[in-house]
């Protein structure tokens, strides 16, 4: 295994476990963040599931179960 295919394994498992892009672009050495969201776009794809997935449980309703009144019928003769 060369020293390269170690450095693209450390930069997308860091990727991969929510590290900061600006972080593993200075670890990397990398001029400017773009640059490592270029290389590593791959490993944003395969999040692409899971970010749907925090949306839905943010905008999905909570369900909030209302009691309800009971109120006495008058009889009319």
């Amino acid at each position: 295994m060369r020293f390269h295919d170690l450095r693209h394994t450390a930069a997308s498992l860091l990727l991969n476990n929510k590290a900061p892009v600006t972080v593993v672009s200075g670890m990397l050495g990398h001029s400017k963040p773009s640059v490592t969201l270029d290389i590593y776009a791959h490993v944003f794809h395969d999040m692409q599931g899971e970010a749907a997935i925090i949306m839905d449980k943010l905008v999905t309703p909570i369900l909030v179960e209302i009691p309800q009144v009971k109120t006495k019928v008058q009889k009319k003769d």
